[in-house]
């Protein structure tokens, strides 16, 4: 049957032939401008091919579906066989990159041909054994697998999930059983072919009587019922029963109806083609009939002649050609002449009696949305794992959250080992290539998977230490004010006159200060506790050690003076003390006002792993040490001068409480800078208060614990006579 009467029947059975008139038409015109065969990339090129259409999908969307559908099952690392020439070899560069879009490597590519000899493709079989890919894509035909497989079941290599190209035509009348039982479970690319409702009961209808000339009628009634035909009856076109001896004979009353497996087809993809390019040839030139004159698409609004129609003419008809078929699918060419490729994978399910099954479970449709081009069917899939569980196939054992990927060096980007986040950081996804740091105030769980807020640490009032803290605070004040409230009351006392009351009250107040500075450092850091607490213990403290400079040197004025008229006892009066006092203060005073002017400190967070430390940074730190500097040189100063007063008459000597006082002081603060260097947040706030509270502890009980002893137990000694009598023994000595 030639081209042009196979596109009258079309035409005859889909109704539309009232429109037809005789028409003389080469028929090359349609038979070689659509194509249900080729799929080779370079027709799409309209240079070269301006004229060529085609109803089966080009190769290039194939390499998308196989990248899709392993990407859908997680294979990671897969295998590559193809044939040995140019057109397979240009196949695998576009599979490549498509599975590196997704990624997904490959662990090894192998060619095959049937040509190849025994110890070549044994060769190819152990590599394929001794990879760890178990998934293997195939782009051969089955004479080229068929002596590849054999070496596979001589090696029992039965634990491989294949996928082939359309390349191959899948039957068990091609494999061995042998053979055959390693591809139980695989997957194969077949040309997309929905059912075709009137096919079949085309099918049933034929008969010899119908067709007498048609002599493959007759091969395909001895397939069907296992009989033969007498040579003379077949080409003589008329029936005959006449058949050889022992031989089953063909009768011709045999019904098709009554062989049930006659039309199980396996593949009626390319029927479903050779199906679509007749339409769409029959149904351009009934466009090309219907044109109406001065409505046409060619110039001056022409239609074609249909007696005697131009192939450019007929070209555009079946170029512009969109019609639904039988099974709802829209059908149409694209400006390179293609249809939209929509391919099927079936899954080859093979029974243990060795019956072979292939159940479409897979459809690709490259014109649909994004994200939905791929239909799976997994309740419909058999594998060859013993649990019927989708194999697996990878490089590297996937990472967990809190691992990311670290590529092996000079290994594929699959092949990886798992390395645990780094400090701070986070990943929250199963094979991770990276790690993502937290945000500020953030660090990670201890599964390093997801990002917890850190613990702020700071001294607090709600804590022990904090409690401790404070409690000593109010004690020590409390205490001091006991003392001043005592020295208040005894003021006119010999014991209190003979130190010099007025600083003593300015001692005892400036310790009394000392000891409520630690509330500043308890607490939220602030800006203004952070500018505060520095700054007042510096000048507070200054005033204490100046103050006992001042006594220090008023005791031993008052003990060189024997001469009232003598130039030192000018010295006596309130002046010089005052002035010392002012004059050693004024320094920090200066000091903490330049510091606050130019570098005050402030607050600040400082995040150690899941902590975050709040505490105060000092600005300048110039002016903080400077601070200290001075502290510590007016107490080495202070120290001096008592320890040389020491040996004055001891009624009246008060030098050597202030010598051991400031050894204390000196001591406490000596031991503080190493411990102030060496700790950090809260601890550090810790040893200053502690300094504090130790260092004006020191000085409150080696100045006035032991004057208020006398004054309160031993007031028999807080006498004018006890304490001049004392004076004249010591003088003696």
């Amino acid at each position: 049957m030639g081209c042009w009467e196979l596109l009258m029947r079309e035409w005859w059975d889909v109704g539309e032939w009232e429109n037809y008139q005789e028409v003389h038409v080469n028929n090359s015109v349609f038979c070689s401008e659509v194509s249900y065969g080729a799929q080779h990339d370079i027709l799409s090129d309209k240079v070269q091919f301006p004229s060529f259409l085609r109803t089966v999908p080009r190769m290039r969307p194939q390499s998308t579906a196989f990248a899709l559908l392993v990407k859908y099952f997680g294979w990671t690392w897969i295998g590559l066989l193809s044939g040995d020439n140019d057109t397979c070899y240009m196949w695998r560069k576009d599979l490549e990159k498509d599975l590196r879009n997704v990624g997904v490597c490959v662990s090894f590519w192998e060619k095959v041909h049937y040509k190849y000899s025994k110890e070549r493709m044994r060769s190819i079989a152990e590599g394929v054994q001794s990879s760890s890919a178990k998934v293997i894509i195939c782009d051969c035909t089955e004479m080229e697998l068929t002596p590849l497989l054999q070496e596979l079941s001589h090696l029992n290599v039965t634990d491989r999930m294949w996928i082939f190209t359309n390349s191959l035509t899948i039957t068990s009348d091609y494999f061995p059983w042998s053979s055959l039982r390693l591809l139980n479970g695989s997957l194969a690319m077949v040309l997309h072919a929905p059912d075709m409702p009137e096919l079949k009961p085309f099918l049933e209808s034929l008969h010899p009587d119908r067709f007498p000339e048609d002599i493959f009628i007759h091969s395909f009634w001895e397939a069907a019922f296992w009989c033969k035909w007498s040579n003379n009856a077949i080409s003589s076109g008329s029936l005959s029963w006449d058949a050889k001896d022992g031989e089953l004979q063909c009768i011709g009353t045999e019904v098709l109806e009554d062989v049930e497996s006659i039309f199980v087809l396996s593949d009626m993809s390319y029927t479903y083609h050779i199906y679509l390019a007749v339409y769409a040839l029959a149904q351009a030139l009934q466009d090309l009939i219907s044109c109406t004159p001065g409505m046409g698409p060619f110039e001056n609004s022409s239609c074609a002649e249909v007696e005697h129609p131009k192939p450019w003419q007929m070209l555009h008809y079946v170029r512009h050609v969109r019609f639904i078929t039988s099974s709802g699918e829209e059908i149409f060419f694209d400006e390179n002449g293609d249809v939209p490729a929509v391919f099927d994978f079936v899954n080859i399910q093979i029974s243990s009696e060795g019956s072979m099954r292939l159940v479409k479970v897979v459809t690709y449709d490259s014109s649909a949305p994004e994200g939905r081009q791929i239909r799976i069917e997994e309740d419909a899939m058999m594998w060859n794992t013993g649990d019927n569980q989708a194999p697996s196939s990878f490089c590297s054992e996937s990472c967990l959250p809190g691992f990311r990927q670290s590529v092996r060096k000079g290994w594929p980007v699959c092949c990886f080992d798992c390395v645990s986040c780094s400090a701070g950081e986070i990943s929250n996804e199963i094979d991770s290539a990276h790690c993502w740091p937290c945000s500020e105030d953030h660090w990670p769980n201890a599964g390093r998977t997801e990002c917890e807020l850190t613990t702020l640490q700071f001294l607090s009032l709600e804590e022990p230490l904090g409690i401790i803290f404070s409690s000593l605070t109010i004690l020590l004040f409390l205490i001091t004010l006991f003392v001043l409230c005592v020295f208040r009351r005894f003021q006119d006392t010999p014991i209190v006159k003979a130190n010099h009351r007025g600083l003593s009250y300015v001692l005892l107040i400036a310790l009394m200060l000392c000891f409520l500075s630690p509330f500043t450092f308890i607490g939220h850091p602030m800006r203004a506790t952070c500018m505060i607490r520095q700054n007042s213990f510096g000048i507070i403290f200054s005033i204490s050690i100046s103050t006992i400079l001042a006594k220090t040197i008023t005791v031993i004025i008052a003990f060189n003076a024997r001469d009232p008229t003598s130039r030192s006892s000018r010295w006596l009066g309130t002046r010089m003390p005052s002035g010392v006092v002012l004059l050693c203060s004024f320094a920090p005073v200066l000091i903490c006002t330049v510091w606050l002017l130019l570098g005050p400190p402030f607050p600040v967070k400082i995040q150690i792993r899941d902590t975050t430390i709040l505490q105060c940074d000092e600005g300048s730190v110039l002016f903080f040490y400077l601070m200290l500097g001075y502290l510590g040189l007016l107490a080495t100063v202070t120290f001096v001068v008592a320890f040389y007063a020491r040996n004055l008459p001891q009624s009246f000597n008060e030098a050597k409480f202030l010598t051991f006082s400031m050894l204390v002081f000196l001591a406490v603060w000596v031991s503080f800078i190493p411990a102030y260097l060496s700790t950090n947040g809260k601890y550090l706030v810790a040893v200053e208060i502690f300094a504090i509270l130790s260092s004006g502890a020191g000085l409150l009980g080696c100045i006035f614990i032991p004057k208020c002893y006398i004054i309160l137990w031993r007031p028999d000694m807080n006498t004018k006579q006890y304490l001049v009598q004392r004076t004249s023994c010591s003088k003696n000595k």
